[in-house]
């Protein structure tokens, strides 16, 4: 219908395949003749549940098709576990230039991203999703939250300015990842290698407070990149802003005395402070997307331990180790040990790994989000739970 502006299909990546999803146009916000208006969606949707996917909305750099910066918008505020905010980026003396490029650049308080939306001072709209974060080597989680209009749940890519993950921020070259729904998409001719280490589409950054990008520029009749020049600063970075840098190391999944190794592009170190936050937290989920076989097979994934009803199967996020549902015919013969989902437990050798209940359990439903409770949990209540009288000793 004439008037009428199209939707349109988003660039996204799952299991190493590029696809399309949709986004509704109430993923955007209005438009502004002179600024872009950028809409953050944080993963772990539960309301009152888990903490530390909500925190402070990054900085916002903009940037032109030829690199040139075009506005600044520093500590734009708080946005909650699950939730979406808005920043208003103003241009410099109010043009209205189409911006191509977004860095964004951690506050102190981490958050999850689990996608993005940004749409231009002439009403031109595009979006990410946090998928390219794990897929690209970052720090990730599931989201467990829809993207309007579609029933698909991106994951989530951690950044964080104060060391308690690898990455600081990112940028994005916004007209790589769309496709107009007016139009055929196009076919994808690139793979993920090079959305992940060309460096205009997608980058990670590790170092304080980034404020340049690398753009895509022509010399001599071809297609090269270049840095820019430093945006302004952030008026305000963090005085403690520590790298936690390692050895990369790959860390294995164990079921059954076997190991299944596969492991993204790690560039970034993959020792997370933040997975010491999430010790006393548990995650159960039947969203079939779900899987606690690849949570635990990432070198990095960072977050609660999870259960999945899909697999039956549950990963504890401290060792990376993968366990089969108690009285599953998969766990007979495993001699190691279970998950117990009426204890919310760890069962070794007869006794529960945990002297204490989780604090704090939360489901999420296949066809929920906000933390909804599906069927498979319907006999598991939510919160800690204690294992007296159930004949099992702790460790």
């Amino acid at each position: 219908m004439a008037g009428l502006l199209p939707a349109l299909r988003v660039l996204n990546v799952v299991t190493g395949i590029l696809g399309f999803i949709p986004f509704a146009m109430e993923n955007f916000g209005p438009p502004d003749s002179a600024a872009s208006v950028i809409k953050f969606t944080v993963g772990l949707d539960v309301a009152g549940g888990l903490q530390n996917a909500g925190g402070d909305l990054p900085d916002v750099r903009l940037f032109n098709e030829g690199g040139e910066f075009l506005g600044i918008a520093t500590d734009p505020g708080y946005v909650g576990d699950g939730s979406t905010a808005e920043i208003k980026v103003k241009h410099n003396n109010n043009n209205g230039q189409q911006a191509a490029y977004a860095l964004f650049s951690a506050n102190d308080n981490a958050i999850c991203v689990a996608s993005i939306s940004i749409t231009w001072p002439n009403g031109d709209q595009y979006g990410w999703v946090g998928d390219w974060g794990q897929a690209c080597g970052g720090s990730w989680y599931y989201s467990n939250v829809f993207i309007k209009g579609s029933d698909y749940k991106p994951n989530c890519l951690w950044i964080d300015a104060n060391g308690d993950q690898p990455q600081t921020g990112f940028q994005v070259h916004f007209p790589e990842f769309v496709s107009k729904d007016d139009q055929d998409p196009a076919p994808i001719k690139q793979d993920v290698s090079y959305y992940c280490n060309s460096g205009p589409p997608f980058k990670l950054y590790s170092e304080r407070d980034p404020r340049g990008i690398t753009f895509w520029t022509l010399r001599n009749g071809r297609k090269s990149k270049r840095q820019s020049s430093l945006a302004p600063p952030s008026r305000t970075v963090s005085s403690i802003h520590q790298r936690h840098q390692t050895q990369d190391h790959n860390i294995t999944t164990r079921y059954n005395n076997t190991n299944n190794s596969t492991d993204n592009n790690n560039n970034i170190s993959t020792t997370h402070p933040t997975a010491a936050r999430f010790g006393d937290y548990l995650v159960l989920s039947d969203t079939p997307s779900h899987s606690a076989l690849a949570l635990c097979n990432s070198t990095t994934s960072v977050g609660p331990d999870f259960a999945s009803a899909a697999e039956r199967l549950f990963c504890r996020m401290s060792d990376k180790t993968l366990w089969p549902f108690c009285g599953d015919q998969a766990a007979e013969g495993f001699t190691e040990g279970c998950f117990d989902v009426d204890l919310q437990q760890l069962v070794v050798g007869g006794k529960v790994t945990r002297r204490e209940g989780y604090a704090k359990v939360v489901s999420w439903g296949a066809g929920q989000g906000g933390g909804g409770k599906g069927e498979e949990w319907a006999g598991v209540s939510e919160g800690e739970m204690g294992v007296e009288g159930v004949g099992l000793k702790a460790f």
